[in-house]
């Protein structure tokens, strides 16, 4: 059932508003103009402005609304689109919470517990609690998602996708698709990143991820050395075994963290260490 406000039943609404001032006004013979006086005057120029009022009212609200076009633009590290403001990035995407990887029940990177049957999904660097839409490039099918936790962690992929939202864009078995995204609000429409979150929750350039504690402390130590601040994060593999990632400053602009993984790369280029960018939490 349509709704009250929509389009349609304004213009319903206002021809009956119209049709009964019509009743009210019209004169039970007809008058020419410029004669009988100002009130007879009235009489006969009031329906012909009621016509003109309705053909105008009615233009304006079965006119279609405006919508927002999807952006094709993307790279490797996502890029602004013109057209809405909005965050693009294109490449491959991986899904997780499976019965066998035990992510399900554990807390994610903002707190809550992963629960793979929720349209949720993890991305290196976008502000935790925002939304993006997905779009899988190999079938079209689309769903809109939030991000709550950070990853994937494994080299070529952009978006880690909950098991449900996998399901919406039809690879849960297939494991990867190539995908699209851009940062929309919780109604769907596209919108810029929020600035602030930069701020809140800075970027960290992720050096490695070691289970040994030697390797651990010299690698700390070399780092330090060289760039100031240096970060250990617990975490557990999908495999089950335990690491510390190990990250470097604590950046409010992406290019200051570019800029520090370029030189850590060069740094350990000999060691077959691949520095990438992510958030604190």
């Amino acid at each position: 059932m349509p709704s009250p406000f929509h389009p349609t039943n304004w213009s319903q609404a206002c021809v009956s508003w119209i049709h009964e001032i019509q009743i009210a006004f019209d004169p039970p013979v007809p008058v020419e103009p410029g004669k009988g006086g100002l009130l007879r005057l009235m009489r006969w120029s009031t329906p012909r402005v009621a016509t003109l009022v309705i053909l105008s009212f009615t233009l304006h609200c079965t006119r279609p609304p405006g919508s927002f076009p999807l952006s094709t633009s993307g790279s490797r590290h996502g890029v602004t689109s013109h057209d809405a403001q909005a965050y693009v990035e294109e490449g491959v995407a991986s899904w997780y919470g499976g019965n066998d990887d035990g992510f399900s029940g554990r807390p994610t990177a903002s707190g809550e517990i992963f629960d793979p049957e929720q349209y949720t999904c993890a991305h290196r660097t976008l502000p935790l609690g925002s939304f993006v839409e997905v779009e899988n490039l190999e079938n079209r099918k689309r769903t809109v998602l939030r991000v709550n936790d950070r990853g994937p962690f494994i080299k070529g992929r952009i978006l880690d996708l909950s098991k449900r939202g996998a399901q919406e864009l039809g690879f849960i078995g297939q494991g990867t698709s190539r995908i699209r995204l851009r940062s929309v609000d919780a109604m769907g429409l596209p919108t810029a990143l929020d600035p602030i979150a930069n701020q809140v929750d800075p970027f960290v350039v992720q050096v490695a991820s070691l289970s040994d504690p030697k390797n651990i402390q010299i690698l700390t130590k070399e780092l330090e050395n060289a760039f100031g601040v240096v970060t250990l994060q617990s975490a557990v593999t999908r495999t089950g075994q335990s690491v510390k990632r190990v990250r470097v400053g604590s950046y409010t602009t992406r290019q200051d963290a570019e800029e520090a993984a370029e030189q850590i790369a060069k740094l350990l280029k000999d060691r077959g260490v691949e520095p990438f960018i992510t958030r604190e939490r």
